[in-house]
C-alpha cells in the first residue's frame, strides 16, 4: 500500500477538495483519522465521497470524531472524552490490505494539537509517509507555505510536495520554490467555482511523481 499524508498551510486553503481530487485522479482510497466540527457539518469523509463519486467501501469513518469545532486536544476535553496518543491511531486493516493508494486527510495543519503534547506533524510522523502540503496560490501564501515547509524539514520530515490552489499564480510559486531551495510543487490546481472536479483532473501528475 502507498499512502500520502495530505496537510494545508492554513485553515479554508482547499485541503479536503484537494484530498478529493487526488483521490480521483489517483483512483485511491480516502480516510480522515481524526474529524471534529460535527455539530455543525457533516464531515471531510461525506463530502470527499460525494465530490468523488466513489463507492463507500473506498472510505472508512474516522478513528476520533468529536462535534466541537475546535482542535482535537480541546474538543475532547470539552467533551469528556479521553485523549488519544497518536501512537494509537492506526490505518484500517482493509486500506492496509488494498493494492490502491491511500490518501490519508489531517486535521488542519501541522501544528493543530492532536493531544496535549502531541500535533498533527507527531501524526505524520507516526505514519511514516510522504506528505503534500496544500497553499493557497495568492496573497500571504508565501510566507505561510516557507514556514510549514520549514517546520517540517527541522521535523526531519523530506518527502515533501506543495500543491497549489487556486488562481494560478506563477510569481507566488517561484519564490515558494526558491527560498525553500527547490520544493516540488507537483500541481497548481486553479480555481473551480462549482467543486467539478472532472474537468480538473487534467492538472493532476502521476502518483509516480511521489516518491515512496
Amino acid at each position: 500500500m502507498r499512502a500520502v499524508f495530505i496537510t494545508g498551510t492554513d485553515t479554508d486553503v482547499g485541503k479536503t477538495f484537494i484530498s478529493a481530487l487526488l483521490t480521483k485522479a489517483w483512483d485511491a482510497n480516502y480516510w480522515k483519522p481524526i474529524q471534529t466540527g460535527l455539530e455543525s457539518c457533516q464531515g471531510d469523509t461525506e463530502t470527499v465521497q460525494k465530490l468523488t463519486n466513489l463507492s463507500e467501501d473506498r472510505f472508512e469513518r474516522p478513528q476520533i470524531e468529536l462535534n466541537i469545532p475546535l482542535s482535537p486536544w480541546r474538543a475532547a476535553i470539552k467533551e469528556n472524552k479521553p485523549q488519544t496518543k497518536v501512537n494509537e491511531i492506526a490505518i484500517p486493516a482493509k486500506f492496509l490490505n488494498s493494492s490502491r493508494p491511500l490518501i490519508i486527510e489531517g486535521a488542519g495543519g501541522l501544528y493543530v494539537p492532536i493531544n496535549e503534547t502531541e500535533i498533527t506533524t507527531d501524526l505524520i510522523l507516526h505514519f511514516d509517509i510522504p506528505v503534500i502540503l496544500v497553499a493557497r496560490s495568492g496573497l500571504g501564501t508565501i510566507n505561510h507555505t516557507l514556514l510549514s515547509l520549514e517546520h517540517l524539514k527541522n521535523r526531519g520530515i523530506h518527502k515533501v510536495y506543495v500543491v497549489m490552489n487556486g488562481p494560478i499564480n506563477t510569481d507566488n510559486a517561484e519564490a515558494i520554490k526558491r527560498f525553500s531551495k527547490g520544493i516540488k510543487i507537483i500541481a497548481n490546481i486553479p480555481h473551480s467555482k462549482s467543486n467539478e472536479i472532472e474537468s480538473l483532473l487534467s492538472y493532476v501528475p502521476s502518483l509516480d511523481s511521489i516518491e515512496k
